[in-house]
C-alpha cells in the first residue's frame, strides 16, 4: 500500500531553502538582478523581506527594458518601473540594518521620474548609512540642450541625495557654465565623476576643483579646454576625445596623481603635442597611456630635456595602444629615453576597420591624415636603459619595421626579461582579427632574426590571443 509522502517531499524540500541561514539567503538574492531580487518575495513569508535587507542595490532600467523592442513606450514602462521598486525597496528597508554597502542607480531623465528615486534615494541616505552611492544618469535622444535643463532641475529638487553621492556618471546632457562647478560644489562626497559626451556649448573653458575626487573620466566631451584647478586627492584621470590642440588639459595642485590616460584622434591639420607640456604640472604619474584609435600619432617625440627628464621620472608603465599599423615605431624609445625608471612598455598596432573611418572621400572631407607616423631626430643615437624587464607588443607581425624595433628594444634594455608578441586583437562587434600568427617553425627564424648579433638574456614568448 502505497502512503501520500509526495507533497509531504516537496514541502520539506522548500523548507530545507526557506530555513537556510538568513546571511546564505541574502547572498543567494544578491545575486539576482534587483527585477528577479523582488519576486523572491512571493515565494513564502520567509522571504517577503528579504529583498528590502539586501545591503547591495543595483537598479538598473535596462534591466526592465526588451533590448529587441526598446521603443518609447517601452521606455517610459521601464522608467515607471524604476520608480517603482527603488520606492519599494528603499521605502520597506529594515532600519536596523542601517548600512547600505553600495547603491547604484542607472536611469534616463524623464519627467519626473528621476525626482521620485531622489527622494527615496534621499530619504535613505538620511535613515541609514550609505557606503557608496552611485548614480548613471543619461536620455534617450540626442537634445542635449533639453536633458542638460532636465538634469539641473532633477539636481536643484534632490540636492540631499547628490550631496551623498560617492560616484557620478554623466551621458549626452550639454551644461550651463556654471552647471558643473556648482554640482561638485553639493557632491562634497563623491570621489569618482565620469562625463561622457556633455559639453557647455561651442568653445567653453570648464574651470573645476573639488577635495574629495579620485577618480575623473573626461570623455568626447566639446570643452575647448578643461582647467582641473585643485584635486588635491585625484589619483586616476581619463581624457579622450578633445576638440582643441592648444592645451586641452591643464592641472593646477594634483600632487597624487598616479594615472594618467590620454586617447584621440588627430586630424591632418592637428598639432602634435609634447608630452613635457601636457603633463608639466604631473610628476608623480606612475602609469601613462596615450591611445590613437589606428589614426594619427599625435605625440611629439621630443629629445631629452631637464624638464622632460622631470615629468617622466616616476614612469613605470606605459601603454601605447591602437597604433596604426605599417609606420615605423622607433618614435616611442624618446619615451624610453626621458623615463630611465620604466618597467613594462606594452603596445598595440590595430588598424581597427570596423571603427575607422574607411572611405577615401569621406576620409578626405573630414580631414583625415593618410601620413600616421612620428619621427625622432635623436632615432639614430644609440643609448642603455637599464630598468625595462618587460615589452609587450599586440598585434605583432613579421615585418621588418616590428622585428627590428624589437631588436632595438632588446639592444636598448640591458635588463629586459620578457619580450611577448601577441598574434591578433578582437572586436566582440566585427570579431575582426588583426593579423595572421606565423607558424611555429617561422617563429623560431623571426627570433633568429631579431636575436642575430644582440646579447639579450630576455626570453621571447610567441602568443596567440584565445577568441
Amino acid at each position: 500500500m502505497q502512503n501520500d509522502s509526495c507533497p509531504k517531499q516537496e514541502d520539506n524540500g522548500d523548507d530545507r531553502l526557506s530555513n537556510l541561514p538568513e546571511h546564505i539567503l541574502l547572498t543567494i538574492i544578491d545575486r539576482l538582478d534587483i527585477r528577479e531580487a523582488a519576486r523572491t518575495s512571493v515565494l513564502s513569508g520567509r522571504w517577503r523581506h528579504l529583498p528590502a535587507m539586501l545591503s547591495r542595490l543595483v537598479i538598473n532600467v535596462w534591466d526592465f527594458l526588451d533590448p529587441f523592442n526598446c521603443n518609447n513606450d517601452e521606455i517610459v514602462r521601464g522608467s515607471k518601473a524604476v520608480v517603482k521598486v527603488t520606492k519599494s525597496i528603499l521605502g520597506r528597508r529594515d532600519l536596523s540594518r542601517n548600512t547600505i554597502q553600495f547603491l547604484c542607480m542607472t536611469f534616463i531623465l524623464r519627467e519626473d521620474d528621476p525626482i521620485s528615486i531622489g527622494h527615496a534615494v534621499a530619504h535613505a541616505m538620511a535613515t541609514q548609512k550609505v557606503e557608496i552611492a552611485e548614480f548613471t544618469i543619461f536620455c534617450d535622444d540626442d537634445d542635449l540642450v533639453i536633458y542638460g535643463r532636465r538634469f539641473m532641475l532633477f539636481f536643484d529638487a534632490c540636492p540631499n541625495a547628490f550631496g551623498g553621492l560617492t560616484r557620478l556618471n554623466l551621458e549626452n546632457l550639454r551644461f550651463g557654465e556654471s552647471d558643473i562647478p556648482n554640482v561638485l560644489n553639493t557632491c562634497k562626497r563623491l570621489n569618482h565623476l565620469r562625463l561622457f559626451y556633455c559639453d557647455s556649448g561651442s568653445c567653453t573653458v570648464l574651470k573645476v576643483e573639488h577635495a574629495q575626487l579620485s577618480e575623473l573620466a573626461i570623455v568626447n566631451c566639446s570643452f575647448e579646454r578643461v582647467e582641473l584647478n585643485s584635486f588635491p586627492k585625484l589619483i586616476r584621470i581619463i581624457f579622450e576625445g578633445w576638440i582643441s590642440f592648444e592645451d586641452p588639459l591643464s592641472f593646477g595642485d594634483v600632487l597624487l596623481l598616479d594615472t594618467v590616460s590620454l586617447t584621440n584622434v588627430s586630424l591632418s591639420w592637428h598639432k602634435m603635442i609634447k608630452l613635457s607640456k601636457f603633463l608639466r604640472r604631473t610628476p608623480s604619474v606612475k602609469r601613462l597611456k596615450l591611445g590613437f584609435n589606428s589614426e594619427k600619432i599625435w605625440v611629439q617625440p621630443e629629445c631629452l630635456t631637464e624638464r622632460l627628464a622631470y615629468v617622466f621620472h616616476q614612469l613605470r608603465f606605459v601603454n601605447l595602444s591602437n597604433m596604426p599599423e605599417g609606420y615605423d615605431l622607433t618614435w616611442t624609445l624618446f619615451i624610453l629615453k626621458a623615463a630611465p625608471n620604466l618597467k613594462e612598455l606594452y603596445m598595440s598596432v590595430w588598424d581597427h576597420l570596423c571603427e575607422m573611418k574607411t572611405d577615401a572621400k569621406e576620409r578626405k572631407s573630414l580631414s583625415y591624415s593618410e601620413n600616421k607616423g612620428a619621427e625622432w631626430e635623436s632615432s639614430a643615437i644609440a643609448f642603455q636603459h637599464q630598468s625595462l624587464v618587460t615589452l609587450a607588443i599586440f598585434g605583432f607581425r613579421a615585418r621588418d619595421y616590428m622585428m627590428n624595433y624589437v631588436r632595438r628594444v632588446m639592444e636598448t634594455a640591458v635588463n629586459l626579461k620578457a619580450v611577448f608578441l601577441y598574434d591578433r586583437l578582437t572586436c566582440d562587434k566585427c570579431r575582426s582579427i588583426l593579423s595572421r600568427f606565423p607558424p611555429k617553425w617561422k617563429q623560431d627564424c623571426v627570433e633568429k632574426f631579431i636575436t642575430n648579433g644582440i646579447k639579450s638574456s630576455a626570453i621571447m614568448q610567441f602568443q596567440t590571443i584565445a577568441i
